[in-house]
């Protein structure tokens, strides 16, 4: 469910329902893809929202591959969290776990006016023992968990022994437990580091106070406050979120931050980051701003960084270099077949099949050879915007370090080289096409073995302002003519490999 897909269809639609219902659609559809084999792939190829390794860091004794990770709020249930964990982020929190499980209800809702959710007391969650049973049978999402505890301590440590081996960090409010020292010393036993938990509207002086008394490792800002609905979190916690954020980081220099409150987009992610946060959280903003909200935060960042130096590649061993030339030959063969349509047409190896001339064809039907020649030309027109294609991408985004380019054209570059088999469907075998085939196709191996250009940042939107919502309408009516015109030449090599001959074109 990109941004494009999301933010123009889905949303509107997943609004439109209770919120119930719109969660088990959308995190059934993103759990199934997590666990189906082949469906974390899918989620890669429709986004490509893996994080940059330059964005690796460590907090509490850990390392998160991105400083931008999900709340619980995103996946009470934990449906979901192997999809998620694709999205480009370095961490899901979940929780607090209960002893027995905490169905989603219509108590935690979300209200599009000043987007914002509100929370319930008890928060949703699948129950101890689902959720170590899910994490001990698939391994855990493949990102680090930051489990949350509450309740009694005799609950708080029993959730501790069983979840020790999976958790990265515990975190706890010691509002919501009834002896803090009891769950800091189990949690201390099991190995793994502990962080305090404090709502965006919680005095500083208290704060640091439960800091003193619990030595806990690192804080976690929920970006929660009370308002008019009960306990809320989105744009209505942002401010205090920032403010409280700025006077820890002002108090305590040295102390791990993790905030969030209201990151709805890139921008907002890099204020909490300017105040003193060292991971931000976000959850409403997945649900408002779109599941392409944490790989935006993530180019935001990198987008500061500087540019990494990598020694010199020779131009042979790169590839776009093989780009341009694959795409140039694909140019230089498009126009070919353009000089042959408006031509002689047929060609001997064409007269050699059919065994008769190009005379006797024109004297079947006058016609024929127009028609023909129709089909030359849109095969020379298919070959020149390809060609095009080829060289602007390699000439730009692979030469820049971009991926999707390299995918792009890696994936478009096979289609193509497998239609050629499509003529031995009816027992055709061209010479012209296995010329070129055989011409290109050590090309395209360059270019799958060389060496990307160096990544250059990518300059994001840092607020979801009218362009940037008109241009994810723009890639959906873009997915849709590719997806139109795909459809369509399955639809025609279907027809022509089976039903519809150039044996039969000829004897007619």
């Amino acid at each position: 469910m990109p941004d494009w897909s999301y933010r123009t269809v889905f949303r509107p639609l997943l609004f439109r329902v209770p919120e119930p219902l719109a969660n088990r659609l959308a995190l059934g559809t993103i759990g199934l893809l997590g666990r189906w084999p082949g469906g974390g792939w899918v989620i890669d190829l429709l986004g490509h929202m893996r994080a940059d390794p330059r964005l690796r860091r460590s907090w509490l004794g850990f390392e998160v591959t991105s400083p931008i990770g999900l709340g619980p709020v995103v996946d009470p249930e934990f449906r979901a969290s192997a999809g998620l964990a694709r999205f480009g982020v370095g961490f899901l929190e979940i929780g607090p776990v209960t002893p027995d499980a905490v169905p989603f209800g219509r108590d935690l809702r979300r209200i599009a006016e000043g987007d914002r959710i509100v929370v319930p007391r008890i928060f949703p969650n699948p129950g101890l023992d689902a959720l170590a049973e899910d994490v001990e049978r698939t391994g855990g999402p493949g990102a680090p968990l930051i489990i949350h505890l509450a309740g009694r301590a005799l609950e708080c440590e029993k959730a501790i022994a069983r979840l020790a081996p999976s958790a990265a960090a515990f975190a706890f409010d010691p509002s919501t437990i009834d002896n803090p020292t009891a769950v800091v010393l189990a949690i201390r036993t099991s190995g793994r580091p502990v962080a305090l938990v404090i709502a965006a509207d919680c005095d500083l002086d208290a704060a640091l106070r439960d800091l003193q008394i619990t030595h806990a490792d690192g804080v976690i800002v929920t970006g929660s406050v009370i308002g008019s609905d009960g306990q809320v979190i989105g744009e209505p916690a942002r401010s205090a979120t920032l403010e409280l954020v700025r006077n820890l980081r002002a108090a305590r220099p040295d102390l791990p931050i993790l905030a969030g409150g209201g990151v709805h987009e890139p921008a907002d992610a890099l204020a909490l980051l300017d105040a003193g946060a060292d991971l931000i959280r976000v959850d409403s903003g997945l649900i408002y701003g779109g599941p392409g909200l944490p790989k935006r935060c993530n180019d935001a960042i990198l987008a500061r960084l500087p540019t990494p130096s990598e020694p010199p590649q020779r131009i042979v061993q790169s590839s776009w270099f093989w780009a341009i030339l694959l795409g140039s030959a694909m140019l230089g063969g498009g126009l070919l077949a353009l000089i042959i349509a408006a031509t002689r047409v047929v060609l001997p190896y064409d007269e050699s099949f059919c065994g008769i001339t190009r005379d006797q064809f024109n004297s079947i039907n006058n016609h024929l050879l127009a028609f023909m020649a129709h089909d030359r030309v849109s095969l020379a027109g298919t070959m020149v915007a390809v060609g095009v294609s080829y060289i602007f991408l390699g000439a730009g985004a692979i030469r820049r370090g971009r991926h999707w380019a390299w995918i792009a054209l890696l994936t478009s570059a096979l289609a193509g080289f497998a239609s050629f088999f499509l003529f031995l469907g009816f027992g055709y075998f061209d010479p012209f096409h296995a010329f070129v085939t055989a011409t290109l196709f050590p090309l395209l191996l360059q270019i799958w073995s060389g060496h990307l250009g160096s990544p250059q940042p990518i300059l994001p939107d840092l607020r979801e302002d009218r362009a940037w919502r008109r241009s994810q309408w723009a890639q959906l009516a873009f997915v849709v003519h590719g997806a139109g015109v795909l459809g369509a030449g399955f639809v025609i090599s279907g027809i022509g490999a089976s039903s519809v001959s150039l044996t039969k074109t000829c004897s007619s």
